[in-house]
This record gives structure tokens, C-alpha cells and sequence, in this order.
């Protein structure tokens, strides 16, 4: 029998949080899909030392959330990132609706990774304990994700494919039922490197030995000829990461400049409140009704509405697509039905002004 769990957070404790293992602080919580945005990074020019720095900052500046947690899974050189708000799933202070949970975990881990297993390619729907994730598979590599409250239908599908460089399919394939696993499906092994040296002990000796040998055997030339090549290749490679760094060094650059921007930009007087109002009356849903309209400062906007079967990600693509909003978040109230919305305004551009 599968295992059910509340599907506004967690799993598997009567407080609606999943706890996995025993004893202490050092436990680990899952968070449920629904709440999760992903992506894949692609850190294959950035060096090894490096590369975790650099999807932090990915990370962040990808997230939809003002409040962003995240866990990245490596895959060669790609980073599977998932995301969510920590004030939504933690629940803390300042996010109204929500008690802040007494013992905090040693580390959240997103529902996925208990769901279904890696494949090599292909595409398929996988039913969450709540709502539906479509995956598409790449070199054993989750190269997409997408969830959905119900199933989609042919339309929404094949926009996901799409977007991830697929083409179209006729029909939608079967909803497969899983059960969450008790540990993730990227979880290492490391018993399969004893089995295989275990298996190879023979050669493993036999190049020991020859490599012992080669080494009391090798000439004074032999030595400094391995020492110009060594010279030779360290010289190289400290030309590469020099290369990097400066490539590193534009990257800050352009965002410290795009900061400078950003600033000037805020300095913009700010659209009105009719104009606001004329724009999101064009972007709210068939039979969205409005509960509440706010605007904390003249920057900020914030919606609650009553939208039954709401779409978060489709909302958020939706109002960031328009000029007069940015940085979107959609948070799930606390009745199934309302959703918040909050959205940063842009400024008006002066007349004549280049956009």
C-alpha cells in the first residue's frame, strides 16, 4: 500500500511533516513537489573547485522565491536544482498563516528524488502523493520537470515537451502509480567500487608491482624529462584557469552592472493603481474572483483570490510575461481554493525614453 502524506508540506508525521531517519537534530524532511520550482544547471566550462559556488549563485537568481531554499544533485557536469520558499515550508514568522516548526531539519530533500527511478532517456508522468510531475530524461539525467494538480491534458503536455527540445506526442503516456521509496533514487553505493576492486584484485596487484618497478628502475634522464612535462602541463593549466577567472570576472561585472540598472530603473515613477488594475484584470484566470487588492509601497502589488484548481506556475509565467510586473510569486492560502499573489511593479518609462 502506498503511503499517504499531507499535501501541504511534508510526509509521514501527524503534523504533516516527513521525517526520515531516527534520533536528534540530524533529521531529514521531505518537501512535497507541489512546492518545489526545478531546473538544471549546466556548469561544464566552470572549474571543479568552483562549480558550487556557482550554482548558489544560479540558484538565486533563478529562484522564483524571495525567500529561496534549495538542494542541487550533481550529474557529471549538471546540476539538478530544486527550489522552494523557506517561509512556506518551515513556516516562519513572517509568512502569515504558518506556526514555525519547533525542531528544524538537518536538511530538506525534495519529494522527486523518492519517486520513480533514473532512466537514460525518455519522457513519463509519475504520480506524486499529491498532483501529477511530468519528467523528461537525459543521459540519466533529469533534464525536466514540471507538476501539475491533475493530470494534464494533451495540450499542457506537449507545451512541457517543448520547452525541453521535444517533439509533440499524439497522445499522453500512462500515469504511473510509485511508491516513496526509503532512499533516494541518486543515492551512492559505495559497495559496487569494493565489488569491482575485489573482482579486478589480481591486475589491481599486477600494476602495483609494475608501477613499483618502473619507478626504482627509471633513469636520472627518464625523471627529468617527467619533470619538464609536468612543468609543461602545469603551465597549461594555470593558462586555462586564468582564462576562467577572467570569464568569471565579466560575469560579476555584468552583474554588478545589471544591479546599477536596476537601481537607476527604480527611480521611474511607478504606473497607477488604474492602470495596475486595467492590466491584472487582463491576466487573472476565467472565474478568478478577487478577495483582496493591496499595495504595501509603490512597488509592490499583492492579490488574493479565490481560483479553484489554480495553476501556480502557469500564473507565474502569465504575469511575468507582462511589462508592468516582475519577480512573481503565487502562494497556496490557507482555504484549497485561494491563492496570494505578489508581484513587484515596474516602473513607467518616461516619454520618449528608449525601453
Amino acid at each position: 500500500m502506498q503511503r499517504r502524506f499531507s499535501p501541504s508540506l511534508f510526509l509521514r508525521r501527524a503534523d504533516g511533516l516527513v521525517q526520515v531517519g531516527e534520533g536528534g537534530g540530524a533529521h531529514e524532511w521531505i518537501v512535497a513537489r507541489e512546492l518545489c520550482a526545478y531546473t538544471v544547471l549546466d556548469a561544464h566550462a566552470i572549474p571543479a573547485g568552483k562549480r558550487r559556488g556557482f550554482a548558489d549563485t544560479a540558484v538565486r537568481r533563478w529562484s522564483p522565491f524571495q525567500d529561496p531554499q534549495s538542494h542541487l544533485e550533481w550529474a557529471g557536469d549538471h546540476a539538478m536544482a530544486w527550489a522552494w520558499s523557506k517561509g512556506r515550508v518551515l513556516g516562519d514568522a513572517g509568512v502569515e498563516g504558518r506556526a514555525p516548526v519547533a525542531t528544524q531539519p538537518r536538511r530538506l530533500l525534495p519529494e522527486s528524488l523518492f519517486r520513480g527511478e533514473p532512466h537514460a532517456s525518455g519522457e513519463e508522468l509519475l504520480a506524486m502523493d499529491h498532483g501529477i510531475e511530468g519528467r523528461v530524461w537525459r543521459d540519466h539525467r533529469l533534464a525536466a520537470s514540471e507538476w501539475w494538480p491533475a493530470p494534464p491534458g494533451l495540450g499542457e503536455w506537449n507545451q512541457f515537451l517543448r520547452g525541453a527540445g521535444i517533439a509533440p506526442m499524439a497522445s499522453l503516456p500512462v500515469v504511473r502509480e510509485t511508491d516513496l521509496s526509503e532512499s533516494p533514487w541518486n543515492a551512492h553505493r559505495p559497495r559496487d567500487l569494493g565489488e569491482l576492486a575485489r573482482r579486478h584484485q589480481g591486475l589491481l596487484a599486477a600494476v602495483a608491482l609494475g608501477l613499483g618497478v618502473a619507478v626504482m628502475t627509471t633513469s636520472l634522464v627518464a625523471a627529468l624529462a617527467l619533470a619538464v612535462s609536468i612543468g609543461q602541463v602545469e603551465n597549461q593549466i594555470a593558462a586555462q584557469d586564468e582564462g576562467l577567472q577572467q570569464i568569471l570576472a565579466a560575469r560579476e561585472q555584468a552583474g554588478r552592472d545589471a544591479d546599477a540598472i536596476e537601481s537607476l530603473l527604480s527611480l521611474r515613477p511607478r504606473a497607477s493603481q488604474l492602470a495596475l488594475v486595467a492590466e491584472a484584470g487582463k491576466l487573472l484566470p476565467a472565474g478568478g474572483e478577487l478577495l483582496e487588492w493591496r499595495m504595501p509601497d509603490p512597488g509592490t502589488l499583492e492579490l488574493d483570490l479565490r481560483l479553484p484548481q489554480a495553476d501556480p506556475p502557469a500564473l507565474v509565467a502569465s504575469w511575468e510575461a507582462s511589462p508592468r510586473f516582475e519577480a512573481v510569486t503565487v502562494d497556496m492560502l490557507q482555504d484549497a481554493d485561494e491563492i496570494g499573489i505578489r508581484t513587484r511593479v515596474v516602473p513607467v518609462a518616461p516619454a520618449g525614453a528608449a525601453p
